[in-house]
C-alpha cells in the first residue's frame, strides 16, 4: 500500500468530499452512503443510482444527470483500476486506458440496468418504511455484485467466471461499507472526517486486492456464459420467490388458528384494535386481540353501518388515503366512546399505527386514554415523487415504482400502484408525518413496540418522543405475541411498561448497519431550508410538535 499513494488519495479524497458536502447541507441521515462513492464495482454504481432516483426534478434533468453519472463513474472506475493494477511480472499486462475505459463504461451501464429495480425498491421503502423491501433489495445487490463485478477488468465478463479471491473481496467490501457507513451516521460529528478517511483507506486496499485477484486470474473454459446464466437465475429467484412467498403467507394466514372471540359480557374499558396494511376482515367477528376484561372493537377500514357497527372490509379498503382513514377513525372512536361512556384505548399495528397517531395529532380533544403502537412506520415519506405522468422531484422514480408495483400485483394479493391514495397522501404530507413519533401527545399514555427488523426500514436519527422498545420479531408479528401482550396490558392498566434495554440497543445497531443501503433523503435534517422539493415547502423540516399538529389538523379538516 506504500506504493499506492495516488490510489489512496483518490479513494480517500472522494469519500471525505462527499461526507463534508452531505454534512454541510444538513442531510445527516444520508451520511452512510458516502463511503460507497469510491467503493469497488458495482457498489459505486448502486451509490450513484440511489442519489439519482431522489434528486432529479424532471425527465430532462434525469437524462442529463444519468449521462453525467455514467461519465463520472466510468472515469473514476477507470482511474481506480489503473492505479490499483499490480506492477509485478506475475500479473497480466495492464490494458490501455482506452480499453479499460470501454470496459468500465459497459460495466457501469450493465450494473445500472441490473440494479435499478432494486434501488427503486429501496426508494419505495423510503416512502412506506416497510422492512420487507430491504430484505429483497439488499441480498440481490450482493448477488448481482458477485456476478458482474469483474466486468471492469475482464473483457469477456459475461462469459468468464471471476476468481474466488475477487468474489471474496466483493463480499468483504459489502461488510466494510456497512460498518463504515453505519459508524458515520451514528458517530459524533467530530469523528466523521476521521471515519471518512478510514473508509477511503479501506476502499484503496479493497481495490488493490480486487484488481490484483482479477489481473492474475486465468478464466477456465466454460460451456455457458457465467454472468448471463447467473443473472437469469437471480431474476427467476426474485420472481419465483415473491410468488411463493405470497402463496405461503396467504396459506399460513388461512391455516392459522383464529384468535378466540371477544367476550360478549366484558365490562372493562373499551379498546379499539387497528390492523395494518392489506389486512382484511371477512367474517365481521370481533376477536380477543387484547387479553383481559376489555370491551374490544375492531377498527373497520370500510366504516360503520347504520347501527354504528364496524363493517367487514377487504384489502383494498386499507389503501384509502390517510386523510380519509383519519376521518373514519374519528367517527369510530367517537361512536365507541358514546356507546360505552368511557374514553377509548387504541392498540394499532403498522399502517394502523400511522392512522391512529395522525388522528390523535389532528384531534386534540379526542376521547382516547392510551395508545399502543405495534410495528409503527419509522419516518415515512423520506422521499418524494409526483403523481404518475407529472413533472417534479422523483418523477422517473415514481414511474418505475408504479411499474414495479403493478408487476408485484400480478404475483400476489397486493394490488397497488404508485398513485394508491394511501401512498399519495403519505408522500404529500410527509414533513408533518415524519415528526409524529418525536411528539408526545398531551394527556395520552403511549408506548411504541418495534420488531427488530424495523431498524432496516429507516436510517438514524429517528427521534422518539414516547417510550419505546424493540422486540425479537418481524414487522406485523407483534399483535398476539405473549411478551408484547404483557407490555400492552401494563399500558392499558396505567402502569409503566418494562422495556428491555438490550433489545433496544440491538435495534439501534441494526438501524445503523442498514443505513448505508438506504436511498438519500429528500429532506434536510434539522435544517430550516427543509427540502429542495417545492411540494414540501408548505411544511418545515424542523417544525415543532405544535406546528406539526396544527398542519395535520388543517390537512385533515381539508
Amino acid at each position: 500500500m506504500r506504493k499506492r499513494v495516488p490510489l489512496i488519495t483518490l479513494t480517500t479524497g472522494t469519500v471525505v468530499l462527499e461526507t463534508i458536502v452531505i454534512w454541510t447541507v444538513g442531510a445527516q441521515s444520508s451520511l452512510a452512503l458516502a463511503p460507497q462513492v469510491s467503493a469497488p464495482a458495482p457498489y459505486g454504481v448502486f451509490h450513484d443510482i440511489r442519489w439519482l432516483l431522489v434528486y432529479h426534478e424532471s425527465w430532462l434533468g434525469f437524462v442529463l444527470e444519468l449521462i453525467a453519472l455514467l461519465l463520472f463513474r466510468t472515469a473514476l472506475t477507470t482511474a481506480l483500476v489503473v492505479l490499483a493494477w499490480p506492477d509485478d511480472r506475475h500479473a497480466s499486462p495492464r490494458p490501455s486506458w482506452r480499453d479499460l475505459a470501454r470496459r468500465s463504461a459497459v460495466a457501469t451501464g450493465i450494473g445500472a440496468v441490473a440494479l435499478l429495480p432494486f434501488a427503486v425498491l429501496l426508494f419505495a421503502m423510503a416512502v412506506v418504511s416497510l422492512s420487507w423491501l430491504f430484505f429483497v433489495a439488499v441480498p440481490v445487490l450482493v448477488m448481482v455484485a458477485v456476478l458482474v463485478h469483474h466486468g471492469v477488468v475482464i473483457p469477456r465478463w459475461w462469459y468468464d467466471a471471476p476468481s474466488r479471491r475477487s468474489v471474496g473481496t466483493v463480499v468483504l467490501a459489502f461488510g466494510a461499507l456497512t460498518i463504515f457507513g453505519g459508524a458515520l451516521v451514528a458517530c459524533p460529528s467530530w469523528l466523521r472526517v476521521p471515519l471518512a478517511i478510514g473508509a477511503g483507506l479501506v476502499n484503496a486496499w479493497l481495490w488493490t486486492r480486487f484488481v490484483d485477484a482479477l489481473a492474475r486470474h486465468a478464466p477456465a473454459p466454460r460451456r455457458r456464459p457465467f454472468a448471463v446464466v447467473g443473472l437469469a437465475a437471480v431474476l427467476a429467484l426474485v420472481i419465483g420467490g415473491t410468488a411463493i412467498g405470497f402463496a405461503v403467507a396467504v396459506a399460513v394466514e388461512g391455516a392459522r388458528s383464529p384468535v378466540p372471540r371477544a367476550r360478549a359480557n366484558a365490562t372493562g374499558p373499551p379498546v379499539l384494535v387497528v390492523k395494518g396494511f392489506n389486512s382484511r376482515w371477512e367474517d365481521g367477528v370481533t376477536r380477543q386481540w387484547v387479553r383481559g376484561n376489555y370491551r374490544i372493537r375492531r377498527f373497520s377500514y370500510r366504516g360503520l353501518d347504520d347501527q354504528q357497527t364496524p363493517r367487514p372490509y377487504e384489502r383494498a379498503d386499507t389503501h384509502r388515503s390517510l386523510r380519509a382513514l383519519v376521518r373514519e377513525m374519528r367517527r369510530q372512536v367517537d361512536a365507541f366512546a358514546d356507546a360505552t361512556g368511557k374514553p377509548v384505548d387504541i392498540v394499532a399495528e403498522s399502517e394502523g399505527s400511522l392512522v391512529a397517531r395522525t388522528y390523535l395529532a389532528a384531534t386534540p380533544d379526542a376521547p382516547v386514554r392510551s395508545l399502543v403502537l405495534l410495528s409503527p412506520l419509522l419516518s415515512p415519506g423520506r422521499v418524494y415523487y409526483p403523481p404518475v405522468g407529472d413533472e417534479g422531484w422523483g418523477a422517473v422514480s415514481g414511474l418505475v415504482l408504479d411499474g414495479l408495483a403493478r408487476a408485484v400485483s400480478l404475483l400476489g394479493p397486493v394490488d397497488v400502484s404508485a398513485d394508491t391514495p394511501l401512498f399519495r397522501s403519505v408522500v404529500d404530507q410527509a414533513p408533518a408525518l415524519r415528526a409524529l413519533l418525536g411528539c408526545k401527545l398531551p394527556g395520552v399514555r403511549e408506548l411504541a413496540v418495534l420488531p427488530l427488523d424495523s431498524g432496516t426500514s429507516a436510517p438514524p436519527p429517528v427521534e422518539f418522543g414516547i417510550p419505546h422498545t424493540f422486540r425479537p420479531a418481524f414487522h406485523g408479528g407483534l399483535l398476539g405475541d405473549a411478551t408484547t401482550a404483557r407490555l400492552v396490558g401494563r399500558v392499558l392498566h396505567g402502569q409503566r411498561p418494562h422495556v428491555a434495554s438490550s433489545w433496544t440497543t440491538l435495534g439501534a445497531v441494526i438501524q445503523a448497519g442498514a443505513s448505508p443501503w438506504q436511498v438519500g433523503c429528500s429532506h434536510l435534517d434539522g435544517s430550516r431550508r427543509g427540502s429542495v422539493n417545492p411540494a414540501w415547502r408548505h411544511g418545515r423540516a424542523d417544525a415543532s410538535c405544535r406546528v406539526a399538529r396544527a398542519e395535520l389538523r388543517a390537512w385533515v379538516a381539508g
